[in-house]
């Protein structure tokens, strides 16, 4: 015990005191931003946020695309006898009624005239030239047609020539196509689900000096540029092509457009839509299977999300109440009023008067009703036409779809006007009264917004 006491008297000669803590102005200010840091974050993660969106203009992009089938008024032309095949004329190239399509003769080799004229030559040197300016060695059958082009210019009209070759002519006018696949002469009565398996397709590409036999194949002949596209739709678009009757199509292999009418049918179950082209066949001769687009999205307007749409309830005011009064010429409503000595008079109540956008009326009719807001009028107010005792009790309430704006820092309900929609996106009219216009910001889930909320 003195042995302790001596120690304890020890350190307090030698200076040592209890340890305190020490605070200053540094340490308490982060300390006081640590903790508003914190608050802040635990808000920040509990509170549903607004994201903002601003609206532009433009079209839905969903216009589908699909594999069609190709349909033309097409034959299948068959070899005579059994030998080697010349083709006289370019693949998809017009040719004449009696003209030389091709030959099939017991060579390899084609004759040709001993002498050739200057026309023959001519067209010889023209053939080439073109060759050479489009030439690409990878494809080879342009390679073949050419010389099939050569071949024919040498034979001319001989009728000698052609006899000894054996050459078969064309039965009528129409484009010759050196492919064969087994959909020729099919129409849109003939209509399968097969069709559309291109994993089952097999077509046949016919060269010059191939070998054939009696009864082969050899090229086919499309006698009209009108042809038809067979698709296979689902319930949807089933439903949403039946609506119309005449459509764009957009050929993906090239860009190019062209106009169409469009029938709609089911066969067996299953849905498919026929559109009939008037031009264009030639482009996609070679093609059975051909990608297209169907443009059936031309609307265009202001587009907003589907998840910035709300809808708001409003009392219903016949469109006769509204008139002009009060101190300047905006638009309101007469509202009956009881005086303090029993006597009934009325009051003009200066209100926004909202019309349903999706309502058409002509220039100066009035609509079907006018909608107020809920806070403006109360139900059971009485109103009074301006030019007539009609009255009418404020009782009817209905619903009008819009978005919240966030121009001004707070969420303000503003109606719109829907003309086309998607699964994401809505195209809603430009300039609609009370509306949303070009590079307004709006809330883009409106689910998360209350009207009038201030936004942070």
């Amino acid at each position: 015990m003195a042995a302790r006491k001596h120690s304890t008297q020890k350190k307090r000669r030698e200076g040592v005191r209890p340890h305190k803590i020490h605070l200053n102005i540094g340490t308490v200010i982060f300390l006081a931003v640590f903790v508003y840091l914190l608050i802040r974050l635990f808000f920040y993660f509990t509170e549903t946020h607004v994201t903002s969106y601003q609206v532009v203009s433009g079209p839905l992009s969903s216009n589908e695309t699909y594999t069609a089938v190709a349909l033309r008024q097409e034959s299948v032309v068959y070899a005579e006898t059994d030998g080697y095949i010349h083709y006289y004329t370019l693949n998809v190239s017009k040719v004449g009624k009696n003209s030389p399509v091709c030959s099939v003769g017991s060579s390899e080799e084609v004759s040709v005239l001993a002498e050739t004229t200057a026309e023959q030559r001519s067209e010889a040197r023209r053939i080439l030239s073109g060759f050479a300016a489009s030439f690409d060695a990878d494809q080879f059958t342009e390679m073949n047609s050419t010389r099939s082009a050569l071949e024919n210019v040498l034979l001319g009209d001989s009728s000698e020539a052609l006899a000894s070759a054996g050459t078969m002519l064309a039965a009528e006018d129409g484009l010759v196509v050196y492919t064969t696949d087994g959909y020729e002469g099919y129409t849109v009565d003939d209509v399968s689900e097969d069709w559309f398996d291109a994993r089952n397709y097999s077509g046949q590409t016919h060269l010059s000096s191939d070998q054939v036999s009696a009864g082969d194949p050899v090229y086919r002949l499309v006698t009209s540029e009108e042809w038809t596209l067979a698709i296979s739709v689902t319930d949807r678009q089933f439903a949403k092509l039946s609506t119309m009757t005449d459509i764009k199509v957009k050929f993906l292999k090239d860009g190019q457009t062209q106009n169409g009418t469009i029938e709609t049918r089911q066969v067996q179950g299953k849905n498919y839509a026929f559109i009939t082209l008037q031009n264009g066949m030639a482009r996609y001769a070679q093609d059975r299977f051909v990608n297209v687009e169907l443009v059936t999205n031309i609307t265009s307007g202001l587009k907003i999300p589907n998840s910035a749409i709300t809808k708001k309830e409003f009392y219903q005011i016949p469109g006769i109440y509204r008139t002009t009064g009060g101190d300047s010429n905006s638009y309101g409503v007469l509202r009956e009023v009881l005086k303090s000595d029993g006597t009934m008079t009325t009051e003009f109540v200066s209100v926004t008067l909202y019309r349903d956008p999706q309502e058409e009326t002509a220039d100066g009719e009035l609509p079907s009703y006018y909608y107020v807001d809920m806070s403006e009028l109360e139900a059971g107010d009485v109103l009074v036409a301006a030019d007539s005792q009609s009255r009418f009790t404020v009782r009817d309430t209905g619903s009008l779809k819009g978005v919240y704006r966030l121009n001004l820092g707070y969420a303000v309900f503003r109606p719109i006007e829907i003309l086309d929609q998607n699964d994401e996106f809505t195209i809603i009219a430009d300039g609609t009264s009370y509306g949303v216009d070009r590079y307004d910001y709006i809330a883009a889930d409106a689910s998360a917004v209350v009207e009038n909320q201030i936004m942070e």
